[in-house]
């Protein structure tokens, strides 16, 4: 590390912006490369073709409700996340912050369940890419292009964007957001300037249409995987400007903007299919055939903002991942080689290559098994249950720290009745999620969702129990330490983080 990069706090910046001690870029993005990186794992394009069919067969045309609802129970989430943001600076996310809050094993167990969420998703959303492509262009226009081909481009892509600079990707992302995000928008006013049968009206956002209190309950189980993203900021806390306020920002700003964005452009989806004829909205397809309506040869211009959707959330996964990995083999929690950073790029050189092998295990191995579509909703599922679980880990991480050591900063709202009320519904959602699978006597590729989550669970709990009986936890003394921050060198200042 340079004699200037290591200027104590206070001793070379002169612009007042703090960032983090450490051999990543400090300083490298600001608050909108933090919203970029959030909005794009979140993948707002490819939820709305992935999810809303689904989500309309459980809570019919209130599917925007649906969203209303499991946005703000994300929302609260997030909230509760910010509160730890703002008290801890590191690249290990929910690794840095349960290790400090409830305790390193604690916090090494999260972060194993953690890994049944984002470091298997790009492995799952490039094949299903691939697969969606392939069936498309083939139903379109007799095209045969292989998925494996489409998968293996998209996961070049997403290790080249990633390699060379946070800056970089960060950039790549924002380029391929505005392109979704514009996409989409564009298709909910032509739906709402051309509506289906039953015409331009409001009934989406009528509670007394919402076909039973069941369906919608099932429906916001399915929001919240396509509401998860926000939290993906944190691991950058390291590479960020003044990452105790542009984290916190982030978090919360994302998640309301793209619940907005879900509830508007799904309810102009619907009036441009037809809200009296939602009986044949069952597939991605028909997301496709109302672009072709409404935009004649145009509608691939859809096609294109979804693999972007799928380029911009795998990079932002991959991103975030590499973060975690590379703290984990800096604290010693994981193998050492995982913290290695590149001297030039600045970016976590080892755990990227490694993560890409996962992917390309993933998709050249269980996706050509199971088949992309079987592992896109199996693996769905499991992340979901993994991911209810970090959160809730967080929420008590919240609630305990408050409790204990910031008492004076103590707010019965914030670290009481938010963290307590959105545990309770992330609970809720858990079951909805695993009460109709059969784990213990599979009857298709689904139901091995929560025994993955179970096996996988068994699996950390003895590796914490070996680790412990062997005293090989030299780690936990490092795990919950967060980064120093200190003033804004020159050289940093003179190159500010363009987003």
């Amino acid at each position: 590390m340079s004699s200037e990069a290591a200027t104590p706090p206070g001793g070379g910046g002169t612009g007042g912006a703090q960032v983090a001690e450490t051999e990543l870029q400090a300083g490298a993005i600001g608050f909108w490369g933090n919203m970029v990186q959030a909005v794009t794992h979140i993948a707002p394009g490819l939820n709305v073709l992935l999810g809303l069919t689904f989500i309309v067969s459980f809570a019919g045309v209130t599917a925007p409700i649906a969203y209303l609802l499991g946005g703000i129970i994300c929302l609260g989430v997030a909230v509760v996340l910010t509160q730890l943001a703002k008290q801890f600076t590191g690249a290990g996310g929910y690794f840095l912050y349960i290790s400090r809050t409830i305790g390193p094993r604690f916090g090494w167990l999260t972060t194993w369940l953690y890994f049944l969420y984002d470091p298997v998703a790009i492995g799952t959303v490039c094949a299903f890419t691939g697969s969606l492509v392939h069936d498309t262009l083939k139903a379109q226009y007799g095209w045969n292009v292989p998925w494996w081909l489409i998968f293996a481009a998209l996961v070049i892509c997403v290790t080249l964007f990633t390699l060379f600079g946070i800056a970089l990707s960060v950039k790549v992302m924002l380029a391929l957001a505005v392109i979704e995000v514009g996409v989409f928008l564009a298709l909910m006013i032509s739906g709402l300037v051309s509506p289906g049968p039953g015409g331009i009206n409001f009934d989406s956002f009528n509670p007394s249409n919402i076909p039973s209190g069941n369906g919608l309950y099932l429906g916001i189980v399915f929001t919240i995987l396509a509401l998860s993203g926000f939290e993906s900021v944190a691991p950058l806390g390291e590479e960020t400007e003044n990452p105790k306020r542009n984290l916190p920002l982030a978090i919360v700003g994302s998640t309301i903007v793209v619940a907005l964005f879900y509830m508007f452009v799904n309810w102009g989806v619907l009036v441009g299919h037809g809200t009296a004829d939602l009986k044949n909205f069952t597939s991605a397809s028909q997301i496709f055939d109302l672009a072709e309506r409404l935009w004649g040869g145009a509608w691939v211009i859809i096609l294109i903002a979804v693999v972007n959707s799928a380029l911009a959330v795998c990079i932002a996964i991959q991103n975030a991942t590499t973060r975690v990995l590379f703290d984990m083999g800096r604290v010693g929690a994981l193998p050492s080689f995982l913290a290695k950073v590149h001297p030039k790029y600045k970016t976590p050189w080892n755990a990227i290559w490694f993560l890409s092998g996962v992917t390309l295990l993933i998709g050249l191995g269980l996706a050509s098994w199971l088949g992309p579509v079987k592992t896109f909703g199996m693996i769905g599922i499991m992340q979901t249950l993994g991911l209810i679980i970090v959160y809730c880990m967080g929420n008590i991480g919240a609630m305990l720290f408050y409790g204990r050591e910031k008492r004076d900063e103590f707010n019965w709202f914030l670290h009481g009745v938010v963290p307590v009320l959105t545990t309770i519904a992330l609970v809720w959602v858990f079951w909805k999620n695993v009460e109709t699978l059969h784990p213990f006597s599979p009857k298709n590729a689904y139901d091995y969702s929560p025994l993955i989550v179970i096996i996988w669970t068994v699996i950390g709990l003895a590796i914490v129990l070996y680790a412990s009986r062997t005293g090989k936890e030299e780690w936990l003394k490092k795990a919950g330490e967060s980064a120093q921050l200190r003033a804004e060198t020159a050289t940093e200042l003179a190159h500010r983080p363009a987003l």
